[in-house]
């Protein structure tokens, strides 16, 4: 099945993809906030091309069932009115790669999709016969004037941020010029929403001539209008605190138009709309990439500079640092592949400082490609100096309000340290304390993704694996993410359009229950007659379904019944009134008898009185008197015995904890009534 994998635009570089088992993602504990599937389609048609169409409905028209179709790196931004917006992105089908120039605006109040702009229909055949990409030209009308018809050809992978007005932004990525070749594009875009128009603001319409390249570094920390990054994709993006852009990295070229992957620090002044070159190398010398020099862990130096990367996770403090983790790049030594090093970059000092992770891979062997490191997870929901995401290509990343970043996914190595793996686990980092907690999904690659009910949040529910996704972060402080490629319900690996929204407050409400309590709580009676209590059934959370009853621990003779025999508690207590019947006989036990087990038998006892001492009973007639004597004396006192034997005193009280059980569905509560039976 087809699948939207990494590229890699590099000569000489070598992708190595890890078919992994799909794996169950770890529930999240109920302090850690929940996910919510909010809108787009959780399975992938069987016998499809591994992505699921779009909805467009009516240009400009919202709609209930309008949805993107399935995609990968399409550019992002959120207006004043907190609406997001989508543009293009990467599909495929078959043998066939798009490359997408649809514009979408979601509305995150009323659930719904508005396709605003660009082509809803395919450039070319859904099936090729070869191998082929196939995406709609640019239109780029007249330099710096906007205009309804002004459309970005199709693309991914752009770079793009919001200005303070409320502008998007949109540079480079992998696309189609105005004549509809395909390349690494240079031009600059700017999206008025307040007018929805396009306006053309930079670069070039159409592609460089073969060797050639547009970037134009000038000189260290001089802005000048004929300052240019050129041909870009994939490079890091922040926006500081005063709305200027800064860029790192990505695939483009370097001052002698070598194609490769740079760690050049750009800054886009937004009210001059120029640029200049703030860190990084100009040039690659005779590798296709400028080294890191990392120095001290956590010890700013001028010397200090991430190397060569691309698809690089990014974030902007409280303070305005600039902070980056990971991506696909080179570590100290060299070599490539996917790294987990924490930088910030203060503006003040135009420093770079090495915080965390390593600067070092771990390579397969006899290889310096498709290296990397295991991650270190911890305990899930505590954060901890120790923990540290596997390195990766992230599957996307936010900021929240407080400055914490945020991590889903992505491509990389997982906890097991295997290389390619597919990641679903979820992060966030706290750059006050510098500490990263693991805080949902699996610690494998392959996790599963577990949707739930649809606009119905759970502790359980988990997007999955994922790779280069889309989101945004609400006024509410909400993580969304428009999932790029990952795993449907149906465990088919593809290009999805499902939607989901992450609330790091959310705590699960408590479930429907109830309690029971009985008045009075104990109950005397005669036997042969009956005593009532009331059980008060109490609802809360909720709680209104119908509620029976029962009885245990009940001596013999005494039976149990309730009026009426089912309540149903809506929104208020409900009572029902248990009645407890004695028989005339109803347990009542007499105390033991004295002596009953430790007198002889009469007849015994009898025998052994009448004979002890009169063996010789011949002896004279006297004897034989007396022996009589003795014998009647003693059937006397075997009489007084036996009469003392069968003596049956009063009866004495029952006294019984009887348990009284109510049941509704899977909810069982229960009180305690003493009875005293007399």
């Amino acid at each position: 099945m087809p699948t939207a994998l990494p590229r890699c635009f590099v000569p000489g570089c070598t992708v190595t993809i890890l078919l992994i088992a799909v794996v169950t993602a770890h529930p999240q504990s109920a302090s850690q906030g929940g996910w919510t599937w909010m809108h787009g389609t959780n399975v992938i048609p069987n016998g499809g091309n591994g992505s699921i169409p779009g909805v467009y409905g009516a240009l400009g028209t919202p709609a209930a069932a309008n949805t993107p179709s399935g995609r990968t790196h399409s550019a992002t931004w959120k207006d004043s009115n907190n609406h997001f917006w989508l543009f293009g992105g990467g599909s495929d089908s078959g043998l066939t790669a798009y490359e997408l120039n649809d514009l979408w605006e979601f509305d995150p109040a009323t659930n719904q999709w508005t396709w605003q702009g660009g082509s809803n229909s395919l450039p070319c055949a859904a099936s090729q016969t070869t191998a082929s990409w196939c995406g709609y030209p640019g239109v780029y009308g007249t330099l710096g004037v906007p205009a309804a018809g002004n459309i970005p050809g199709g693309r991914e992978a752009a770079a793009t941020w919001t200005d303070q007005q409320g502008n998007f932004w949109l540079l480079g990525g992998l696309g189609f010029d105005s004549s509809g070749k395909l390349g690494l594009l240079d031009d600059l875009w700017e999206f008025v929403p307040t007018t929805e128009m396009w306006i053309w603001m930079g670069g070039g319409i159409t592609l460089p001539a073969s060797g050639t390249c547009t970037a134009v570094f000038g000189s260290l920390g001089v802005f000048s209008a004929a300052n240019y990054p050129g041909d870009l994709i994939s490079s890091a993006v922040w926006t500081d605190l005063n709305g200027n852009a800064w860029l790192f990295g990505g695939t483009g070229c370097d001052a002698n138009a070598k194609v490769g992957w740079s760690n050049a620090l750009w800054k886009f002044d937004s009210a001059s709309h120029q640029w200049t070159w703030m860190s990084g190398s100009s040039t690659f010398g005779s590798v296709l990439y400028p080294p890191a020099i990392y120095g001290a862990k956590g010890i700013p130096a001028p010397g200090n500079i991430p190397g060569g990367r691309m698809n690089t996770a990014t974030w902007t403090d409280t303070q305005g640092r600039l902070w980056l983790f990971g991506g696909q790049g080179y570590d100290s030594l060299g070599d490539t592949g996917w790294l987990n090093d924490v930088w910030v970059y203060d503006l003040g000092t135009n420093e770079w400082t090495w915080m965390a992770g390593d600067q070092k891979m771990n390579c397969p062997a006899n290889s310096t490609q498709n290296c990397g490191n295991a991650g270190i997870y911890g305990v899930m929901g505590t954060p901890s100096a120790a923990n540290l995401p596997g390195s990766r290509s992230p599957g996307f990343f936010w900021t929240d309000h407080d400055g914490n970043f945020w991590l889903y996914g992505g491509w990389g190595y997982d906890a097991n340290g295997a290389p390619g793996s597919t990641l679903g686990d979820f992060w966030e980092f706290n750059p006050a304390s510098q500490q990263w907690t693991w805080v949902s999904g699996s610690e494998k690659g392959g996790a599963a993704s577990i949707y739930g009910s649809l606009g119905i949040t759970s502790a359980q529910n988990t997007p999955g694996l994922l790779l280069s996704g889309s989101g945004w972060t609400d006024i509410n402080n909400d993580l969304w993410l428009f999932v790029g490629n990952g795993l449907a319900a149906n465990q088919i690996i593809g290009l999805l359009n499902d939607l989901w929204v992450y609330n790091p407050n959310w705590t699960p409400p408590p479930s429907p229950d109830f309690s029971v309590a009985v008045t009075p709580a104990s109950l005397s009676i005669m036997a042969g007659q009956s005593g009532t209590a009331s059980l008060t059934v109490t609802p809360s959370n909720g709680f209104s379904s119908p509620v029976s009853f029962g009885c245990s621990g009940l001596p013999a003779g005494v039976t149990c019944s309730f009026t009426p025999a089912t309540i149903t508690p809506a929104g208020s207590a409900a009572s029902t009134t248990v009645t407890l019947q004695a028989s005339a006989s109803a347990a009542l036990h007499p105390p033991s008898q004295p002596g009953s087990n430790n007198f002889l038998p009469e007849a015994v006892f009898a025998a052994i009185l009448a004979g002890f001492g009169f063996r010789r009973i011949r002896r004279s007639a006297t004897r034989l008197a007396l022996s009589l004597a003795l014998c009647i004396a003693g059937a006397m006192l075997l009489s007084a015995c036996a009469s003392f034997n069968h003596y049956a005193p009063p009866s004495q009280p029952v006294i019984a904890t009887i348990t009284v059980t109510a049941t509704s569905g899977m909810l069982q509560q229960s009180a305690h009534l003493s009875l005293t039976i007399n």
